[in-house]
């Protein structure tokens, strides 16, 4: 008891109060390892629980409380698909703050930047965690920065469409506007400026930022991004099959299902509990995954759209025509990418993708070159086939087939989108080729960069790792070369959340200059990091590019 107590007093001797427009709310106050103090607030609601009628519906506005609302510890994640757990449900919509702010006086100057993180994991996974073990913003805290992260709906309860107004789709990325809309009217309570906001996201996080950046809904709400291995341009983050997927959702719920309409499929879908509609999805991914049905560029299901013009549209034009014509929210950019982002091809087993590849060229072939003669498309397919394959082609040559699914996947969408924007607005672009051991990654081949997705994230929030290193916040555990590169980033990313450039002062740093309209220019970031006028991986970007120069029919929505 006598513990019990202590452990109690302790607790209240770190809380914070702050008072919102909606209610007060309860965090706590945390440390970093250097000793800066920041306050910590959790799950924090956004917006009511998407439940009932509001499935498949854009996020409406929290009732407000009279009590003091929790928020010094997790609440739900939204349902992940393939993951079942009691911490998945519907009533997911929270948001996480941190304020290095004190909020102990009586009036809080809001004058700290802003850095909006947006999860990644391909919009079927992951939570705003910013816990260890997830991403923490304790390297943030020391820099003077507010860090905050949200929840979004994720899988078909975020990204289902019929592809009219009855679903008509992007919930999730509604979700995201929301949040941001939530953090212009309360940022400040917690020591933030809401003009000075920057959103941030890694991989389908990144691609999440590109689509703000895309939307006419979003102006206003942020002055800088920041996209790390992901764009709307990305094959992957886009889905024209959204109608098929709807009702091949509901015949995996209930196969007796026959609905016709979209209201129809809505009343079903609204009828069953959450979890068939979870469980219902993970399955029909792994049917859809099926080597049976291979296509090089199908990408994920459940993803954003291009939705038919109406009321609370997000986005309603194909994404590469409004980057190339400036019709976006024209503010400074960071966009890049890491070495080799799919070295996680080298576990298990894809040699039938590999054998399929070489013995049918013509799924290379991307869907939006809209190329119907099979000869044709025979043709080109065998003509990526050997230039990214080699001589033995891809099933005897690993490294070959991971440089392709990296470029493919990922690489080629952020070049073209930096390429795009350099016309209308500052871009600086990045190349993370620095292998580390604060990187996590085990996956090495000769012949491939060896720098996977996801890996500089390390380098960037605060994480726990394993039993032999705990956390990468204590630089004991690290080589010098690692320290530099993390110090270095840090420095990068924090500068542009403040200046919305990431080398004002550059003595420490290698001058980071922006791609120019005439001449593509990137950062390659090692401890020694340096500048290089020309694409990278120029030799496949080239390739690539010229294919959609000879057969591409605009317009365009993906590359």
């Amino acid at each position: 008891m006598f513990w019990i107590l202590i452990l109690a007093f302790l607790q209240l001797s770190r809380a914070i109060i702050v008072d919102l427009p909606d209610g007060k709310i309860q965090g706590i106050i945390e440390s970093t390892l250097i000793g800066t103090q920041y306050n910590s607030f959790l799950a924090i609601r956004y917006a009511a629980p998407p439940v009932g009628e509001l499935r498949f519906q854009p996020p409406v506005a929290v009732t407000p409380w009279d009590d003091v609302y929790d928020a010094t510890s997790e609440k739900h994640v939204c349902y992940q698909v393939y993951e079942d757990s009691e911490k998945e449900s519907e009533d997911c919509l929270f948001i996480n703050v941190f304020s290095p702010k004190d909020l102990t006086v009586s009036r809080v100057e809001n004058d700290l930047p802003v850095m909006v993180f947006i999860h990644g994991g391909a919009f079927e996974q992951g939570a705003g965690y910013m816990i260890e073990g997830g991403v923490g913003p304790k390297f943030f805290m020391n820099e003077n920065i507010v860090v905050a992260a949200f929840n979004y709906r994720l899988g078909p309860f975020g990204f289902l469409s019929t592809g009219d107004d009855v679903i008509p789709g992007n919930i999730g990325l509604k979700d995201q506007l929301f949040a941001l809309e939530w953090i212009q009217k309360n940022i400040q309570y917690f020591g933030g400026d809401p003009t000075k906001v920057t959103i941030f996201g890694q991989s389908a996080g990144a691609s999440s930022v590109s689509y703000q950046i895309l939307s006419p809904k979003s102006q206003g709400l942020f002055r800088g991004a920041i996209q790390e291995s992901g764009s709307a341009l990305s094959p992957w983050a886009y889905q024209r099959n959204s109608t098929k997927i709807s009702y091949l959702t509901a015949q995996y719920v209930d196969t007796n299902y026959s609905g016709t309409t979209s209201q129809e499929l809505l009343d079903f879908l609204r009828s069953v509990p959450a979890s068939a509609i979870d469980q219902a999805s993970a399955a029909l991914n792994n049917d859809y995954a099926d080597y049976n049905n291979l296509q090089v560029s199908k990408g994920f299901l459940y993803t954003p759209v291009i939705e038919v013009p109406h009321d609370g549209a997000f986005l309603t034009e194909p994404m590469y025509e409004l980057f190339k014509s400036g019709q976006y929210n024209q503010i400074p950019t960071i966009i890049g990418m890491n070495a080799e982002e799919m070295m996680s091809l080298i576990e298990g087993d894809s040699s039938g993708l590999w054998y399929a590849y070489d013995t049918q060229p013509e799924i290379l072939v991307p869907f939006n070159l809209h190329i119907d003669d099979v000869d044709l498309k025979v043709e080109l397919g065998s003509e990526i086939r050997d230039f990214f394959g080699g001589p033995g082609g891809f099933e005897n040559n690993l490294a070959n087939c991971i440089r392709f699914h990296s470029f493919f996947d990922f690489d080629k969408a952020q070049i073209k989108q930096a390429q795009l924007m350099s016309a209308h607005s500052t871009v600086y672009f990045y190349n993370f080729a620095y292998s580390g051991l604060m990187g996590n990654n085990k996956d090495r081949l000769e012949g491939t960069g060896n720098v996977t997705h996801g890996e500089e994230l390390n380098y960037i929030f605060s994480r726990w790792y394993s039993d032999e290193i705990p956390d990468n916040t204590n630089p004991a555990y690290f080589p010098d070369a690692d320290t530099v590169v993390h110090n270095n980033i840090l420095s990068m990313w924090t500068n542009f959340v403040k200046y919305l450039n990431p080398t004002p002062d550059y003595d420490q740093l290698t001058k980071w200059d922006p791609v120019d309209a005439s001449q593509f220019k990137h950062l390659e970031i090692w401890p020694q990091s340096i500048m290089i006028n020309d694409y990278p991986k120029s030799d496949m970007y080239l390739f690539w590019d010229q294919l959609y120069k000879n057969y591409a029919v605009p317009p365009l929505d993906t590359f």
